[in-house]
């Protein structure tokens, strides 16, 4: 339950800004940066192309003054939304300010989800005081760092994400790849170490906390068909609901997108719809390398090391964009060693997603790179005009 909105997060995407967004991309680089930990650095950079930065506070502002502004939209802070069931024609949702009856319900909540990887990730934005070294890790003066100080081992990935803000402040983070969400405590303590090796200890001078954001992210998700609605006029959306992209845990632009076709439909008196399916080629190039992280941990900062200095940039980033023509699977595929990802070919997904049963960790939630389904309503106020009042209720 959500009684307020503060600066918890941030996203990032490729581009340009969405429609209805203009102008609040808070920083924007043209160069990013690969890079294995005592490895040489890859910088990309794709002529017309920036990745944008978006602060939560603004984005939150920017939503909740569309919904204010709009007489068919309401936003309620401090109500918990409990089960849905059908009425007749109509669907109850349960809250705890009293049961609302909908046509439709667009449920967003975060779930448990099974799935082959966890993004889990700690990051902090620091007034470092020029302090930052960021050719530590092979980062120039205005790039980003995308995937630097990459290491692996047995139990995974992690890697090191690093957003310069301004001369003196940066978001830095530190990611790990795990078959299961991590100890919160765990995942703080190599951000930590990330810092120090950047020059930065927090509580000293130049080691000042600004925010701080974290979080798990599924990636690979497995449908648990005990969990899938079966309840008429009920859409699951979010990322829950297939929102984020499984090999990358992105998913902000494919958020806004979602949300102008849901806006649109509703706008026009139609049912709401959720995400659309992955294609087939791509949900199977995603399942493949996920399967094959999980069976070579130990070689997965190879294998991004190989496709960030063997395919060209343009190309990797059509593939992270959800834009990859053939040449560019090609590439990609030409980019990493055969035999291991031959032998991930049969869908093992199912047997490897581990079962909701087991909880690990205390992180919870979805952080930095979370999409957040309230632009839905945001952009439904902005459509909708004064005929029937909105009946849909999204959380």
């Amino acid at each position: 339950m959500r009684t307020r909105y503060d600066d918890d997060r941030s996203w990032c995407f490729w581009g340009d800004e969405p429609a209805g967004l203009e102008g609040l991309t808070a920083r924007a680089w043209s160069d990013w940066v690969y890079q294995a930990e005592a490895g040489a650095a890859h910088p990309h950079r794709v002529d017309g192309v920036a990745y944008r930065y978006v602060r939560a506070a603004d984005y939150y502002a920017h939503c909740r003054a569309r919904i204010a502004a709009s007489e068919h939209v309401e936003l309620r802070l401090g109500v918990a939304a409990g089960a849905v069931r059908r009425d007749g024609e109509a669907l109850i949702v349960s809250t705890t300010a009293g049961a609302l009856r909908a046509r439709w319900v667009v449920d967003t909540r975060p779930r448990r989800q099974r799935a082959l990887l966890f993004q889990c990730f700690s990051g902090v934005e620091v007034d470092h005081g020029g302090r930052l070294d960021l050719a530590a890790f092979g980062i120039g003066a205005d790039a980003v760092g995308l995937m630097t100080g990459m290491r692996a081992d047995a139990s995974g990935l992690g890697f090191v994400y690093v957003l310069p803000l301004s001369h003196s402040t940066a978001l830095v983070e530190w990611t790990r790849f795990a078959p299961h969400p991590l100890r919160a405590a765990e995942v703080r303590a190599g951000r930590n170490a990330a810092l120090a090796a950047l020059g930065v200890r927090l509580g000293e001078p130049g080691g000042r906390v600004l925010r701080e954001e974290g979080g798990a992210l599924p990636m690979g998700r497995v449908a648990d068909d005990a969990l899938a609605p079966s309840i008429p006029g009920l859409v699951v959306a979010g990322a829950a609901g297939g929102a984020l992209r499984d090999a990358t845990g992105y998913g902000f632009a494919r958020m806004q997108q979602w949300a102008d076709d849901c806006a649109a439909r509703l706008a026009r008196g139609e049912a709401p719809v959720g995400h659309s399916p992955e294609p087939f080629v791509r949900r199977q190039m995603d399942r493949i390398f996920l399967q094959a992280l999980r069976a070579h941990p130990e070689r997965s900062a190879e294998y991004f090391d190989r496709m960030a200095r063997g395919v060209a940039p343009e190309r990797l980033l059509r593939f992270l964009t959800d834009r990859a023509r053939p040449a560019d699977l090609l590439a990609i595929i030409a980019s990493l060693p055969l035999l291991p990802f031959l032998a991930q070919l049969p869908d093992r997904s199912r047997r490897l997603a581990e079962p909701l049963g087991r909880r690990r960790g205390d992180l919870v939630g979805l952080g930095a790179r979370r999409p957040r389904p309230a632009r839905a309503a945001a952009r439904a106020a902005a459509a909708i005009g004064k005929p029937e009042p909105l009946e849909q209720v999204a959380s």
